[in-house]
């Protein structure tokens, strides 16, 4: 049955309470214009509608108890207005009006659904057990929280909410589904999540927020699709002891972290883009773990990922460009693995720091200003990965790091391809280097290179300096415009099964260090071979020297140098030269150059012993011996 209500005494029809009274289940009453403002209690189910101005305005408090099911289409509530619900209510293009402060003007007990309605400072409270769904909704204008919901359900659909304190409040295990939705302009955090509570939003934008986008703790998990989170002035998504998962969302624009992670919290995060999120686009702590792949990291934030305190990460296939400081810092024993990534254009690249961990596999590091690599007092271990074009270093160890490299390419980087100082320790196989500056070891610091190449240099290949190892194995040093090794200060170089070959100035120059040279060739220099100064010590065992435009072997200066079945063959001029109290052993060698000159020299003191060795040239003066010395 149809009731048409008046809101006038002096009408022809009921008044809306008479006609409450008198309504049968399932009646519809056909509400006129007017003010009603009686406390209502709906005892049975009911329609209760508008005109399609909406000029039917009820307030005052209404109540619906359980097993009723009331639906209010076109009204007007306004001024005093609560509704208590604690069976199910349907509200369709209805108008929402509150005039309290921070206090609920809807309080569902049971099932609250609203299609095409707007809430101007309207508190919605969901208790234990209750569910909503809103949708085409607008919320706007509210002192305190739009929607609060508590162990309950709440669905939204095309809805838009600004200008609240919070937009949505999730506590003790409330759920919330949301699908494109706005969110805007909230003074505080948009949507807050506490308590095991979990939160699903699709194809929606949250933005312009006074503090963060999503703030969630305490064991909740928050799940983002197609969504646009952007211009908040706190971290735009922060978790505490929480789960995030992201599919190809966006997060832009936020004044500090894009997403901030803390107290074992965990992020996955696939096909997303992150921009111009000022101090960090992620930054992990607390033991959290983040997951990341096919993503990118662009734009001016200061640090791409920033991940401290036993954090851990992994990525894959994701791009880091344009960070204006550091692309990725590890520090505090945090650990990551990076996977087919590229890193490019910033101050440096990845830097780890305070006993933190990286693994790097089949990437790219270019285009960065320092360093692209910088490892201190922590590990690297990289793999099929590419090193180039830094206006930096490639790579900078100091301070005891530990550095493992194989299958990897250094080249045109404007410093050292690699700077390890401080007793770091670096071990390289199967890698080239081409086009820079070659490696700088200093410092009681260890290199390891095997069946590496090293070529076509703008500086020394292998620089060694104070106390510092270098070891280098089944390798290639070769066409460099400088010296291929240059050691000084203490340094112990040992060759073995290696080529050095075609440099422009000095091929080895040890000073006041140590060499041994085994199984391997020098060949085709400018200049000398070897030049050995300041108590130097060298033992070269079958070897083969040859074809230098210069003396092959000098050692002066205290130096001790000692050659066992070694050649040195097809020289222009002398062979081997030893001066100022150097001493020189030669055991089972052949000696032959092309000139008539001595094939070896002593002067200034020093002594030369020779022993079943094959020694010729042109001439007949195979030896040069001045009065000071002997042999």
């Amino acid at each position: 049955m149809i009731h048409k209500v008046s809101a006038s005494k002096f009408a022809f029809f009921k008044s809306l309470s008479t006609t409450l009274k008198k309504a049968q289940h399932n009646d519809s009453l056909i509400l006129m214009p007017g003010q009603y403002n009686t406390p209502l209690w709906i005892d049975q189910s009911l329609t209760l509608k508008g005109k399609k101005d909406a000029t039917a305005i009820l307030s005052g408090t209404i109540n619906i108890p359980k097993g009723v099911i009331v639906h209010f289409e076109k009204l007007t509530f306004r001024h005093d207005i609560k509704i208590i619900v604690e069976g199910a209510v349907l509200f369709q293009q209805c108008y929402f009006e509150g005039d309290t402060l921070n206090e609920a003007i809807i309080v569902c007990h049971g099932l609250l659904k609203m299609t095409e309605c707007t809430l101007a400072n309207t508190p919605i409270l969901l208790k234990k057990g209750s569910e909503a769904s809103l949708s085409h909704c607008h919320l706007t204008a509210c002192p305190a929280t739009h929607i609060t919901a508590t162990n309950a359900h709440l669905e939204l659909v095309s809805c838009q909410l600004k200008d609240a304190q919070h937009a949505i409040v999730l506590k003790e295990s409330a759920k919330a589904s949301i699908q494109h939705s706005h969110f805007t302009k909230q003074r505080c955090t948009q949507l807050l999540i506490e308590s095991t509570s979990e939160l699903i939003i699709n194809d929606s934008t949250i933005e312009h927020g006074g503090n963060s986008a999503i703030d969630a703790k305490d064991c909740c998990q928050i799940k983002l699709q197609n969504t646009t989170i952007q211009h908040h002035r706190a971290s735009q998504i922060g978790l505490q002891g929480s789960v995030l998962h992201m599919d190809n969302c966006k997060i832009q624009y936020g004044q500090k972290y894009g997403i901030q992670l803390a107290l074992f919290s965990e992020a996955a995060i696939y096909n997303c883009h992150f921009s111009q999120n000022y101090n960090a686009h992620i930054y992990g702590n607390d033991q959290s773990a983040l997951f990341i792949q096919t993503s990118t990291l662009h734009g001016s934030s200061k640090i791409g990922v920033e991940l401290h305190k036993q954090a851990v990460a992994h990525f894959s296939r994701t791009a880091f460009k344009h960070n204006e400081l550091i692309q990725l810092l590890l520090s505090e024993r945090s650990s990551v693995s990076v996977e087919q990534c590229t890193f490019c254009t910033g101050q440096l690249g990845i830097v780890a720091q305070q006993h933190s961990h990286c693994t790097l596999l089949r990437s790219v590091v270019s285009g960065h200003i320092q360093s692209a690599i910088t490892i201190d007092n922590s590990e690297l271990i990289a793999f099929d990965n590419q090193f180039i074009r830094n206006d930096g270093h490639g790579l900078t160890a100091q301070q005891e790091a530990a550095v493992m490299i194989e299958n990897n390419h250094f080249s045109d980087n404007n410093l050292s391809h690699i700077n390890a100082t401080q007793k770091s320790s670096i071990t390289i196989h199967k890698s080239k280097f081409i086009r820079g500056k070659g490696m700088y070891i200093a410092d009681s610091s260890l290199l390891y290179m095997t069946k590496s190449t090293v070529y076509d240099e703008n500086h020394t290949q292998i620089t060694g300096n104070n106390s510092t190892k270098i070891y280098i194995v089944d390798s290639k040093l070769k066409n460099g415009r400088f010296e291929a090794i240059k050691a000084a200060n203490n340094c112990f170089v040992h060759i073995t099964r290696s080529i050095i070959s075609a440099h422009l100035l000095q091929q080895i120059v040890l000073h006041h260090s140590s060499l041994v040279m085994l199984d391997s060739t020098i060949e085709k220099g400018l200049r000398n071979a070897l030049t050995l100064t300041d108590s130097c010590d060298a033992r070269i065992e079958n070897c083969q020297i040859t074809e230098h435009k210069d003396t092959q072997i000098i050692a002066t200066l205290h130096t001790k140098i000692k050659l066992l079945q070694t050649q040195l063959l097809n020289q222009n001029t002398i062979n081997i030269a030893i001066s100022h109290y150097s001493k020189a052993s030669i055991e089972h060698c052949k000696i032959t150059n092309n000139k008539q000159l001595a094939n070896v020299q002593a002067r200034h003191f020093s002594e030369m012993t020779i022993q079943h060795s094959r020694i010729n040239n042109k001439d007949s003066q195979h030896l040069f011996i001045d009065e000071a010395s002997g042999n």
